[in-house]
Parts: structure tokens; C-alpha cells; sequence
């Protein structure tokens, strides 16, 4: 499959993160204003820009539609694949199998750490009990069938996510470790930060569901050519987009291992605009970070490590 819109113009992708990267406040949904002009000049200007995802698409359109987007979307990390601007394009949608995801969430290791799960699909949620800061990130009340409960009873077999909060305190790289080497066999795990202050929220996806995946998808549906993908995210659920993408992009609030895998790391956070600065200053010389980062992977392929990523800076303090 392949989109053949202005074929004969170089097109960039975009696949951006939205929690910690793209939002400046997740649980108000706002951006910073430089991000939101960027992105809607790369639009403008033809290129690909497409949000990637741990959110369900209810609680990630008034940010599709604000910045005039028409790509292909990946909700739940990619378990929802979709395009909302072209109803021709079938959705992908990947199913974990509830009984095993039950068994996950009764291990004692992992019950302690949870202080509240949700169990959903694309139109439908249970949710354990109500917590404002997580409905303002996941808008569970929009869906079209909500339950405040989880009934064993009445839960499709099939859901395509299940999200749980964990406690402030909880060691994020060493319970998703521990879920990754006990459990791997059954789904895929990651985890993502809800908001500055906020607990970590953590969610189970069917296996071989990750970002990742849907930049390739995507390169292939509108013919972009690997050299031309721009990476930007986080946290945990974002690696394996770094694995796909060429130019890998960390704000400066990211996790070491983003920042690690990034060929830029910005001096600004999300909250300052990091996204929309880098696009702004991609756009102007995009071969500039493209030869960065091919330099970068050939030098990880032949010494078999990581490269140091670059710091950010604007042309304008040069």
C-alpha cells in the first residue's frame, strides 16, 4: 500500500509522542505555542505528522483535530492503528486475551504496586474506581459503554488495553523489568508518565504491539524513505520508535534512555516547546540532522555501542 499524494515532493515523518513530549500539561490537553505552530507548518508544508500513542483516540482528537492533522494515528502504542482523516483506511486492531492479562494482574509482586486499573477497548471501558487525574489523560466517561466497576462478568474477552496506576513511589524500570522477564510471553509492557507530580501509569498490550511498528507501517503507506523519519519521545514506551525512525529527538524532560538513543537531546522541555523548536529548525536544514544521525548508526553499527546524542541550540544563538 502506498500514499502517492505529491509523490515527486520529499516528504518527512513525524511520529511523535503525545504525554511528555508533544502535550505541555497532560491532564489540561494544552501545548506549548511554538509546538502547535510548528507542527501545523510541517501539515502545511505536506509533510507526515503523526501522533503515537499510549492513549485510547477519544482523548487524543481534540489534539488530532486542533493541529489540523490528517495522518495515521497509533493509539494504545499501537494496538489501534487508524487513520480518522480517510475512511477507506481499515484499522488495525491487535486483542489481548483476557484471562492471561487477569493473571498478570494477580501476581502479588504486581498487585501491590497497583492502586488502580482499567480494562478497555476501542468503545468501551471499566474502570476500577474514579480518579480525576487519570480521566483527564484517558477520558474514560467518553467512551460509549463505561462502567464504574470492573465486572468479570460482563467484560468482552477480547480488550485491546489494560492501563493501571501505580503508586507514587514505585520503581518504574525495575516492576516493567519484572514484567517484561515474567510475562513477556503474553503481552507487552510500558509505561509513561500522566503529568508533572502524577504517578506512573503502566499498560498491557497484545504481543508484538509497539510503537515502532507503526513508523513502518507508515513508510511503506506514504513511501517515505527511512532516512527522512523523525522520532520524538520520552519515556519507556517510546524505544522502540528509536529502533525504527532516523532522526530520534529527546527533550530535554526525557529519560536517560531516550536522551541516550536521541541524535539531539533539546535544551527545552515539553512544557518550553522542545517539539516544535526541533521541527522549526529541521525544516530549515533537514539533511543537516539527517547526516547526524546516519553517522550516528553507522558508528553504533561498527563499534557495537551508543553514541553520545547531540546537544540542541538554536541558530539563532550561534
Amino acid at each position: 500500500m502506498a500514499y502517492n499524494k505529491d509523490s515527486d515532493k520529499r516528504r518527512f515523518l513525524f511520529a511523535i509522542d503525545l504525554d511528555g513530549t508533544l502535550l505541555a500539561d497532560s491532564s489540561a490537553g494544552t501545548m506549548h505555542e511554538k509546538t502547535e505552530s510548528a507542527i501545523k507548518r510541517a501539515v502545511e508544508e505536506g509533510h507526515i505528522v503523526s501522533i503515537i500513542t499510549g492513549r485510547p483516540w477519544r482523548s487524543t482528537k481534540p489534539v488530532y483535530e486542533r493541529l489540523n492533522l490528517n495522518a495515521i494515528v497509533g493509539n494504545y502504542n499501537g494496538a489501534h492503528i487508524h487513520n480518522p482523516a480517510d475512511p477507506f483506511f481499515i484499522p488495525t486492531i491487535s486483542y489481548l486475551d483476557l484471562n492471561e492479562v487477569l493473571y498478570i494482574l494477580g501476581d502479588e509482586k504486581v498487585k501491590k504496586e497497583i492502586t488502580n486499573y482499567a480494562i478497555e477497548g476501542p468503545d468501551w471501558v471499566q474502570l476500577m474506581h474514579r480518579d480525576p487525574n487519570l480521566e483527564k489523560v484517558f477520558g474514560f466517561n467518553q467512551a460509549t459503554k463505561f462502567r464504574e466497576s470492573i465486572n468479570l462478568e460482563k467484560i468482552p474477552l477480547k480488550p485491546t488495553g489494560i492501563v493501571f496506576d501505580a503508586r507514587p513511589d514505585t520503581d518504574v524500570l525495575e516492576l516493567l523489568t519484572y514484567l517484561k522477564r515474567r510475562y513477556g510471553d503474553l503481552g507487552e509492557f510500558s509505561s509513561w508518565s500522566k503529568g508533572e507530580g502524577l504517578s506512573p501509569v503502566f499498560d498491557i498490550t497484545s504481543i508484538g504491539v509497539d510503537k515502532g511498528k507503526v513508523i513502518s507501517l507508515m513508510m511503506r503507506y506514504y513511501n517515505i524513505d527511512i532516512e527522512d523519519t523523525v522520532v520524538i519521545g520520552d519515556s519507556y514506551n517510546d524505544l522502540s520508535m528509536y529502533e525504527v525512525g532516523n532522526v530520534g529527538v529527546a527533550p530535554a524532560n526525557a529519560e536517560p534512555m531516550i536522551k541516550k538513543k536521541s541524535v539531539v537531546v533539546m535544551k527545552q522541555t515539553n512544557k518550553e516547546g522542545a517539539v516544535g523548536y526541533f521541527i522549526d529548525e529541521f525544516l530549515d536544514n533537514p539533511d543537516k540532522y539527517i547526516k547526524k544521525a546516519c553517522e550516528k548508526k553507522a558508528l553504533e553499527r561498527k563499534n557495537l555501542k551508543t553514541v553520545k546524542a547531540d546537544n540542541f541550540y538554536n541558530k539563532d544563538e550561534k
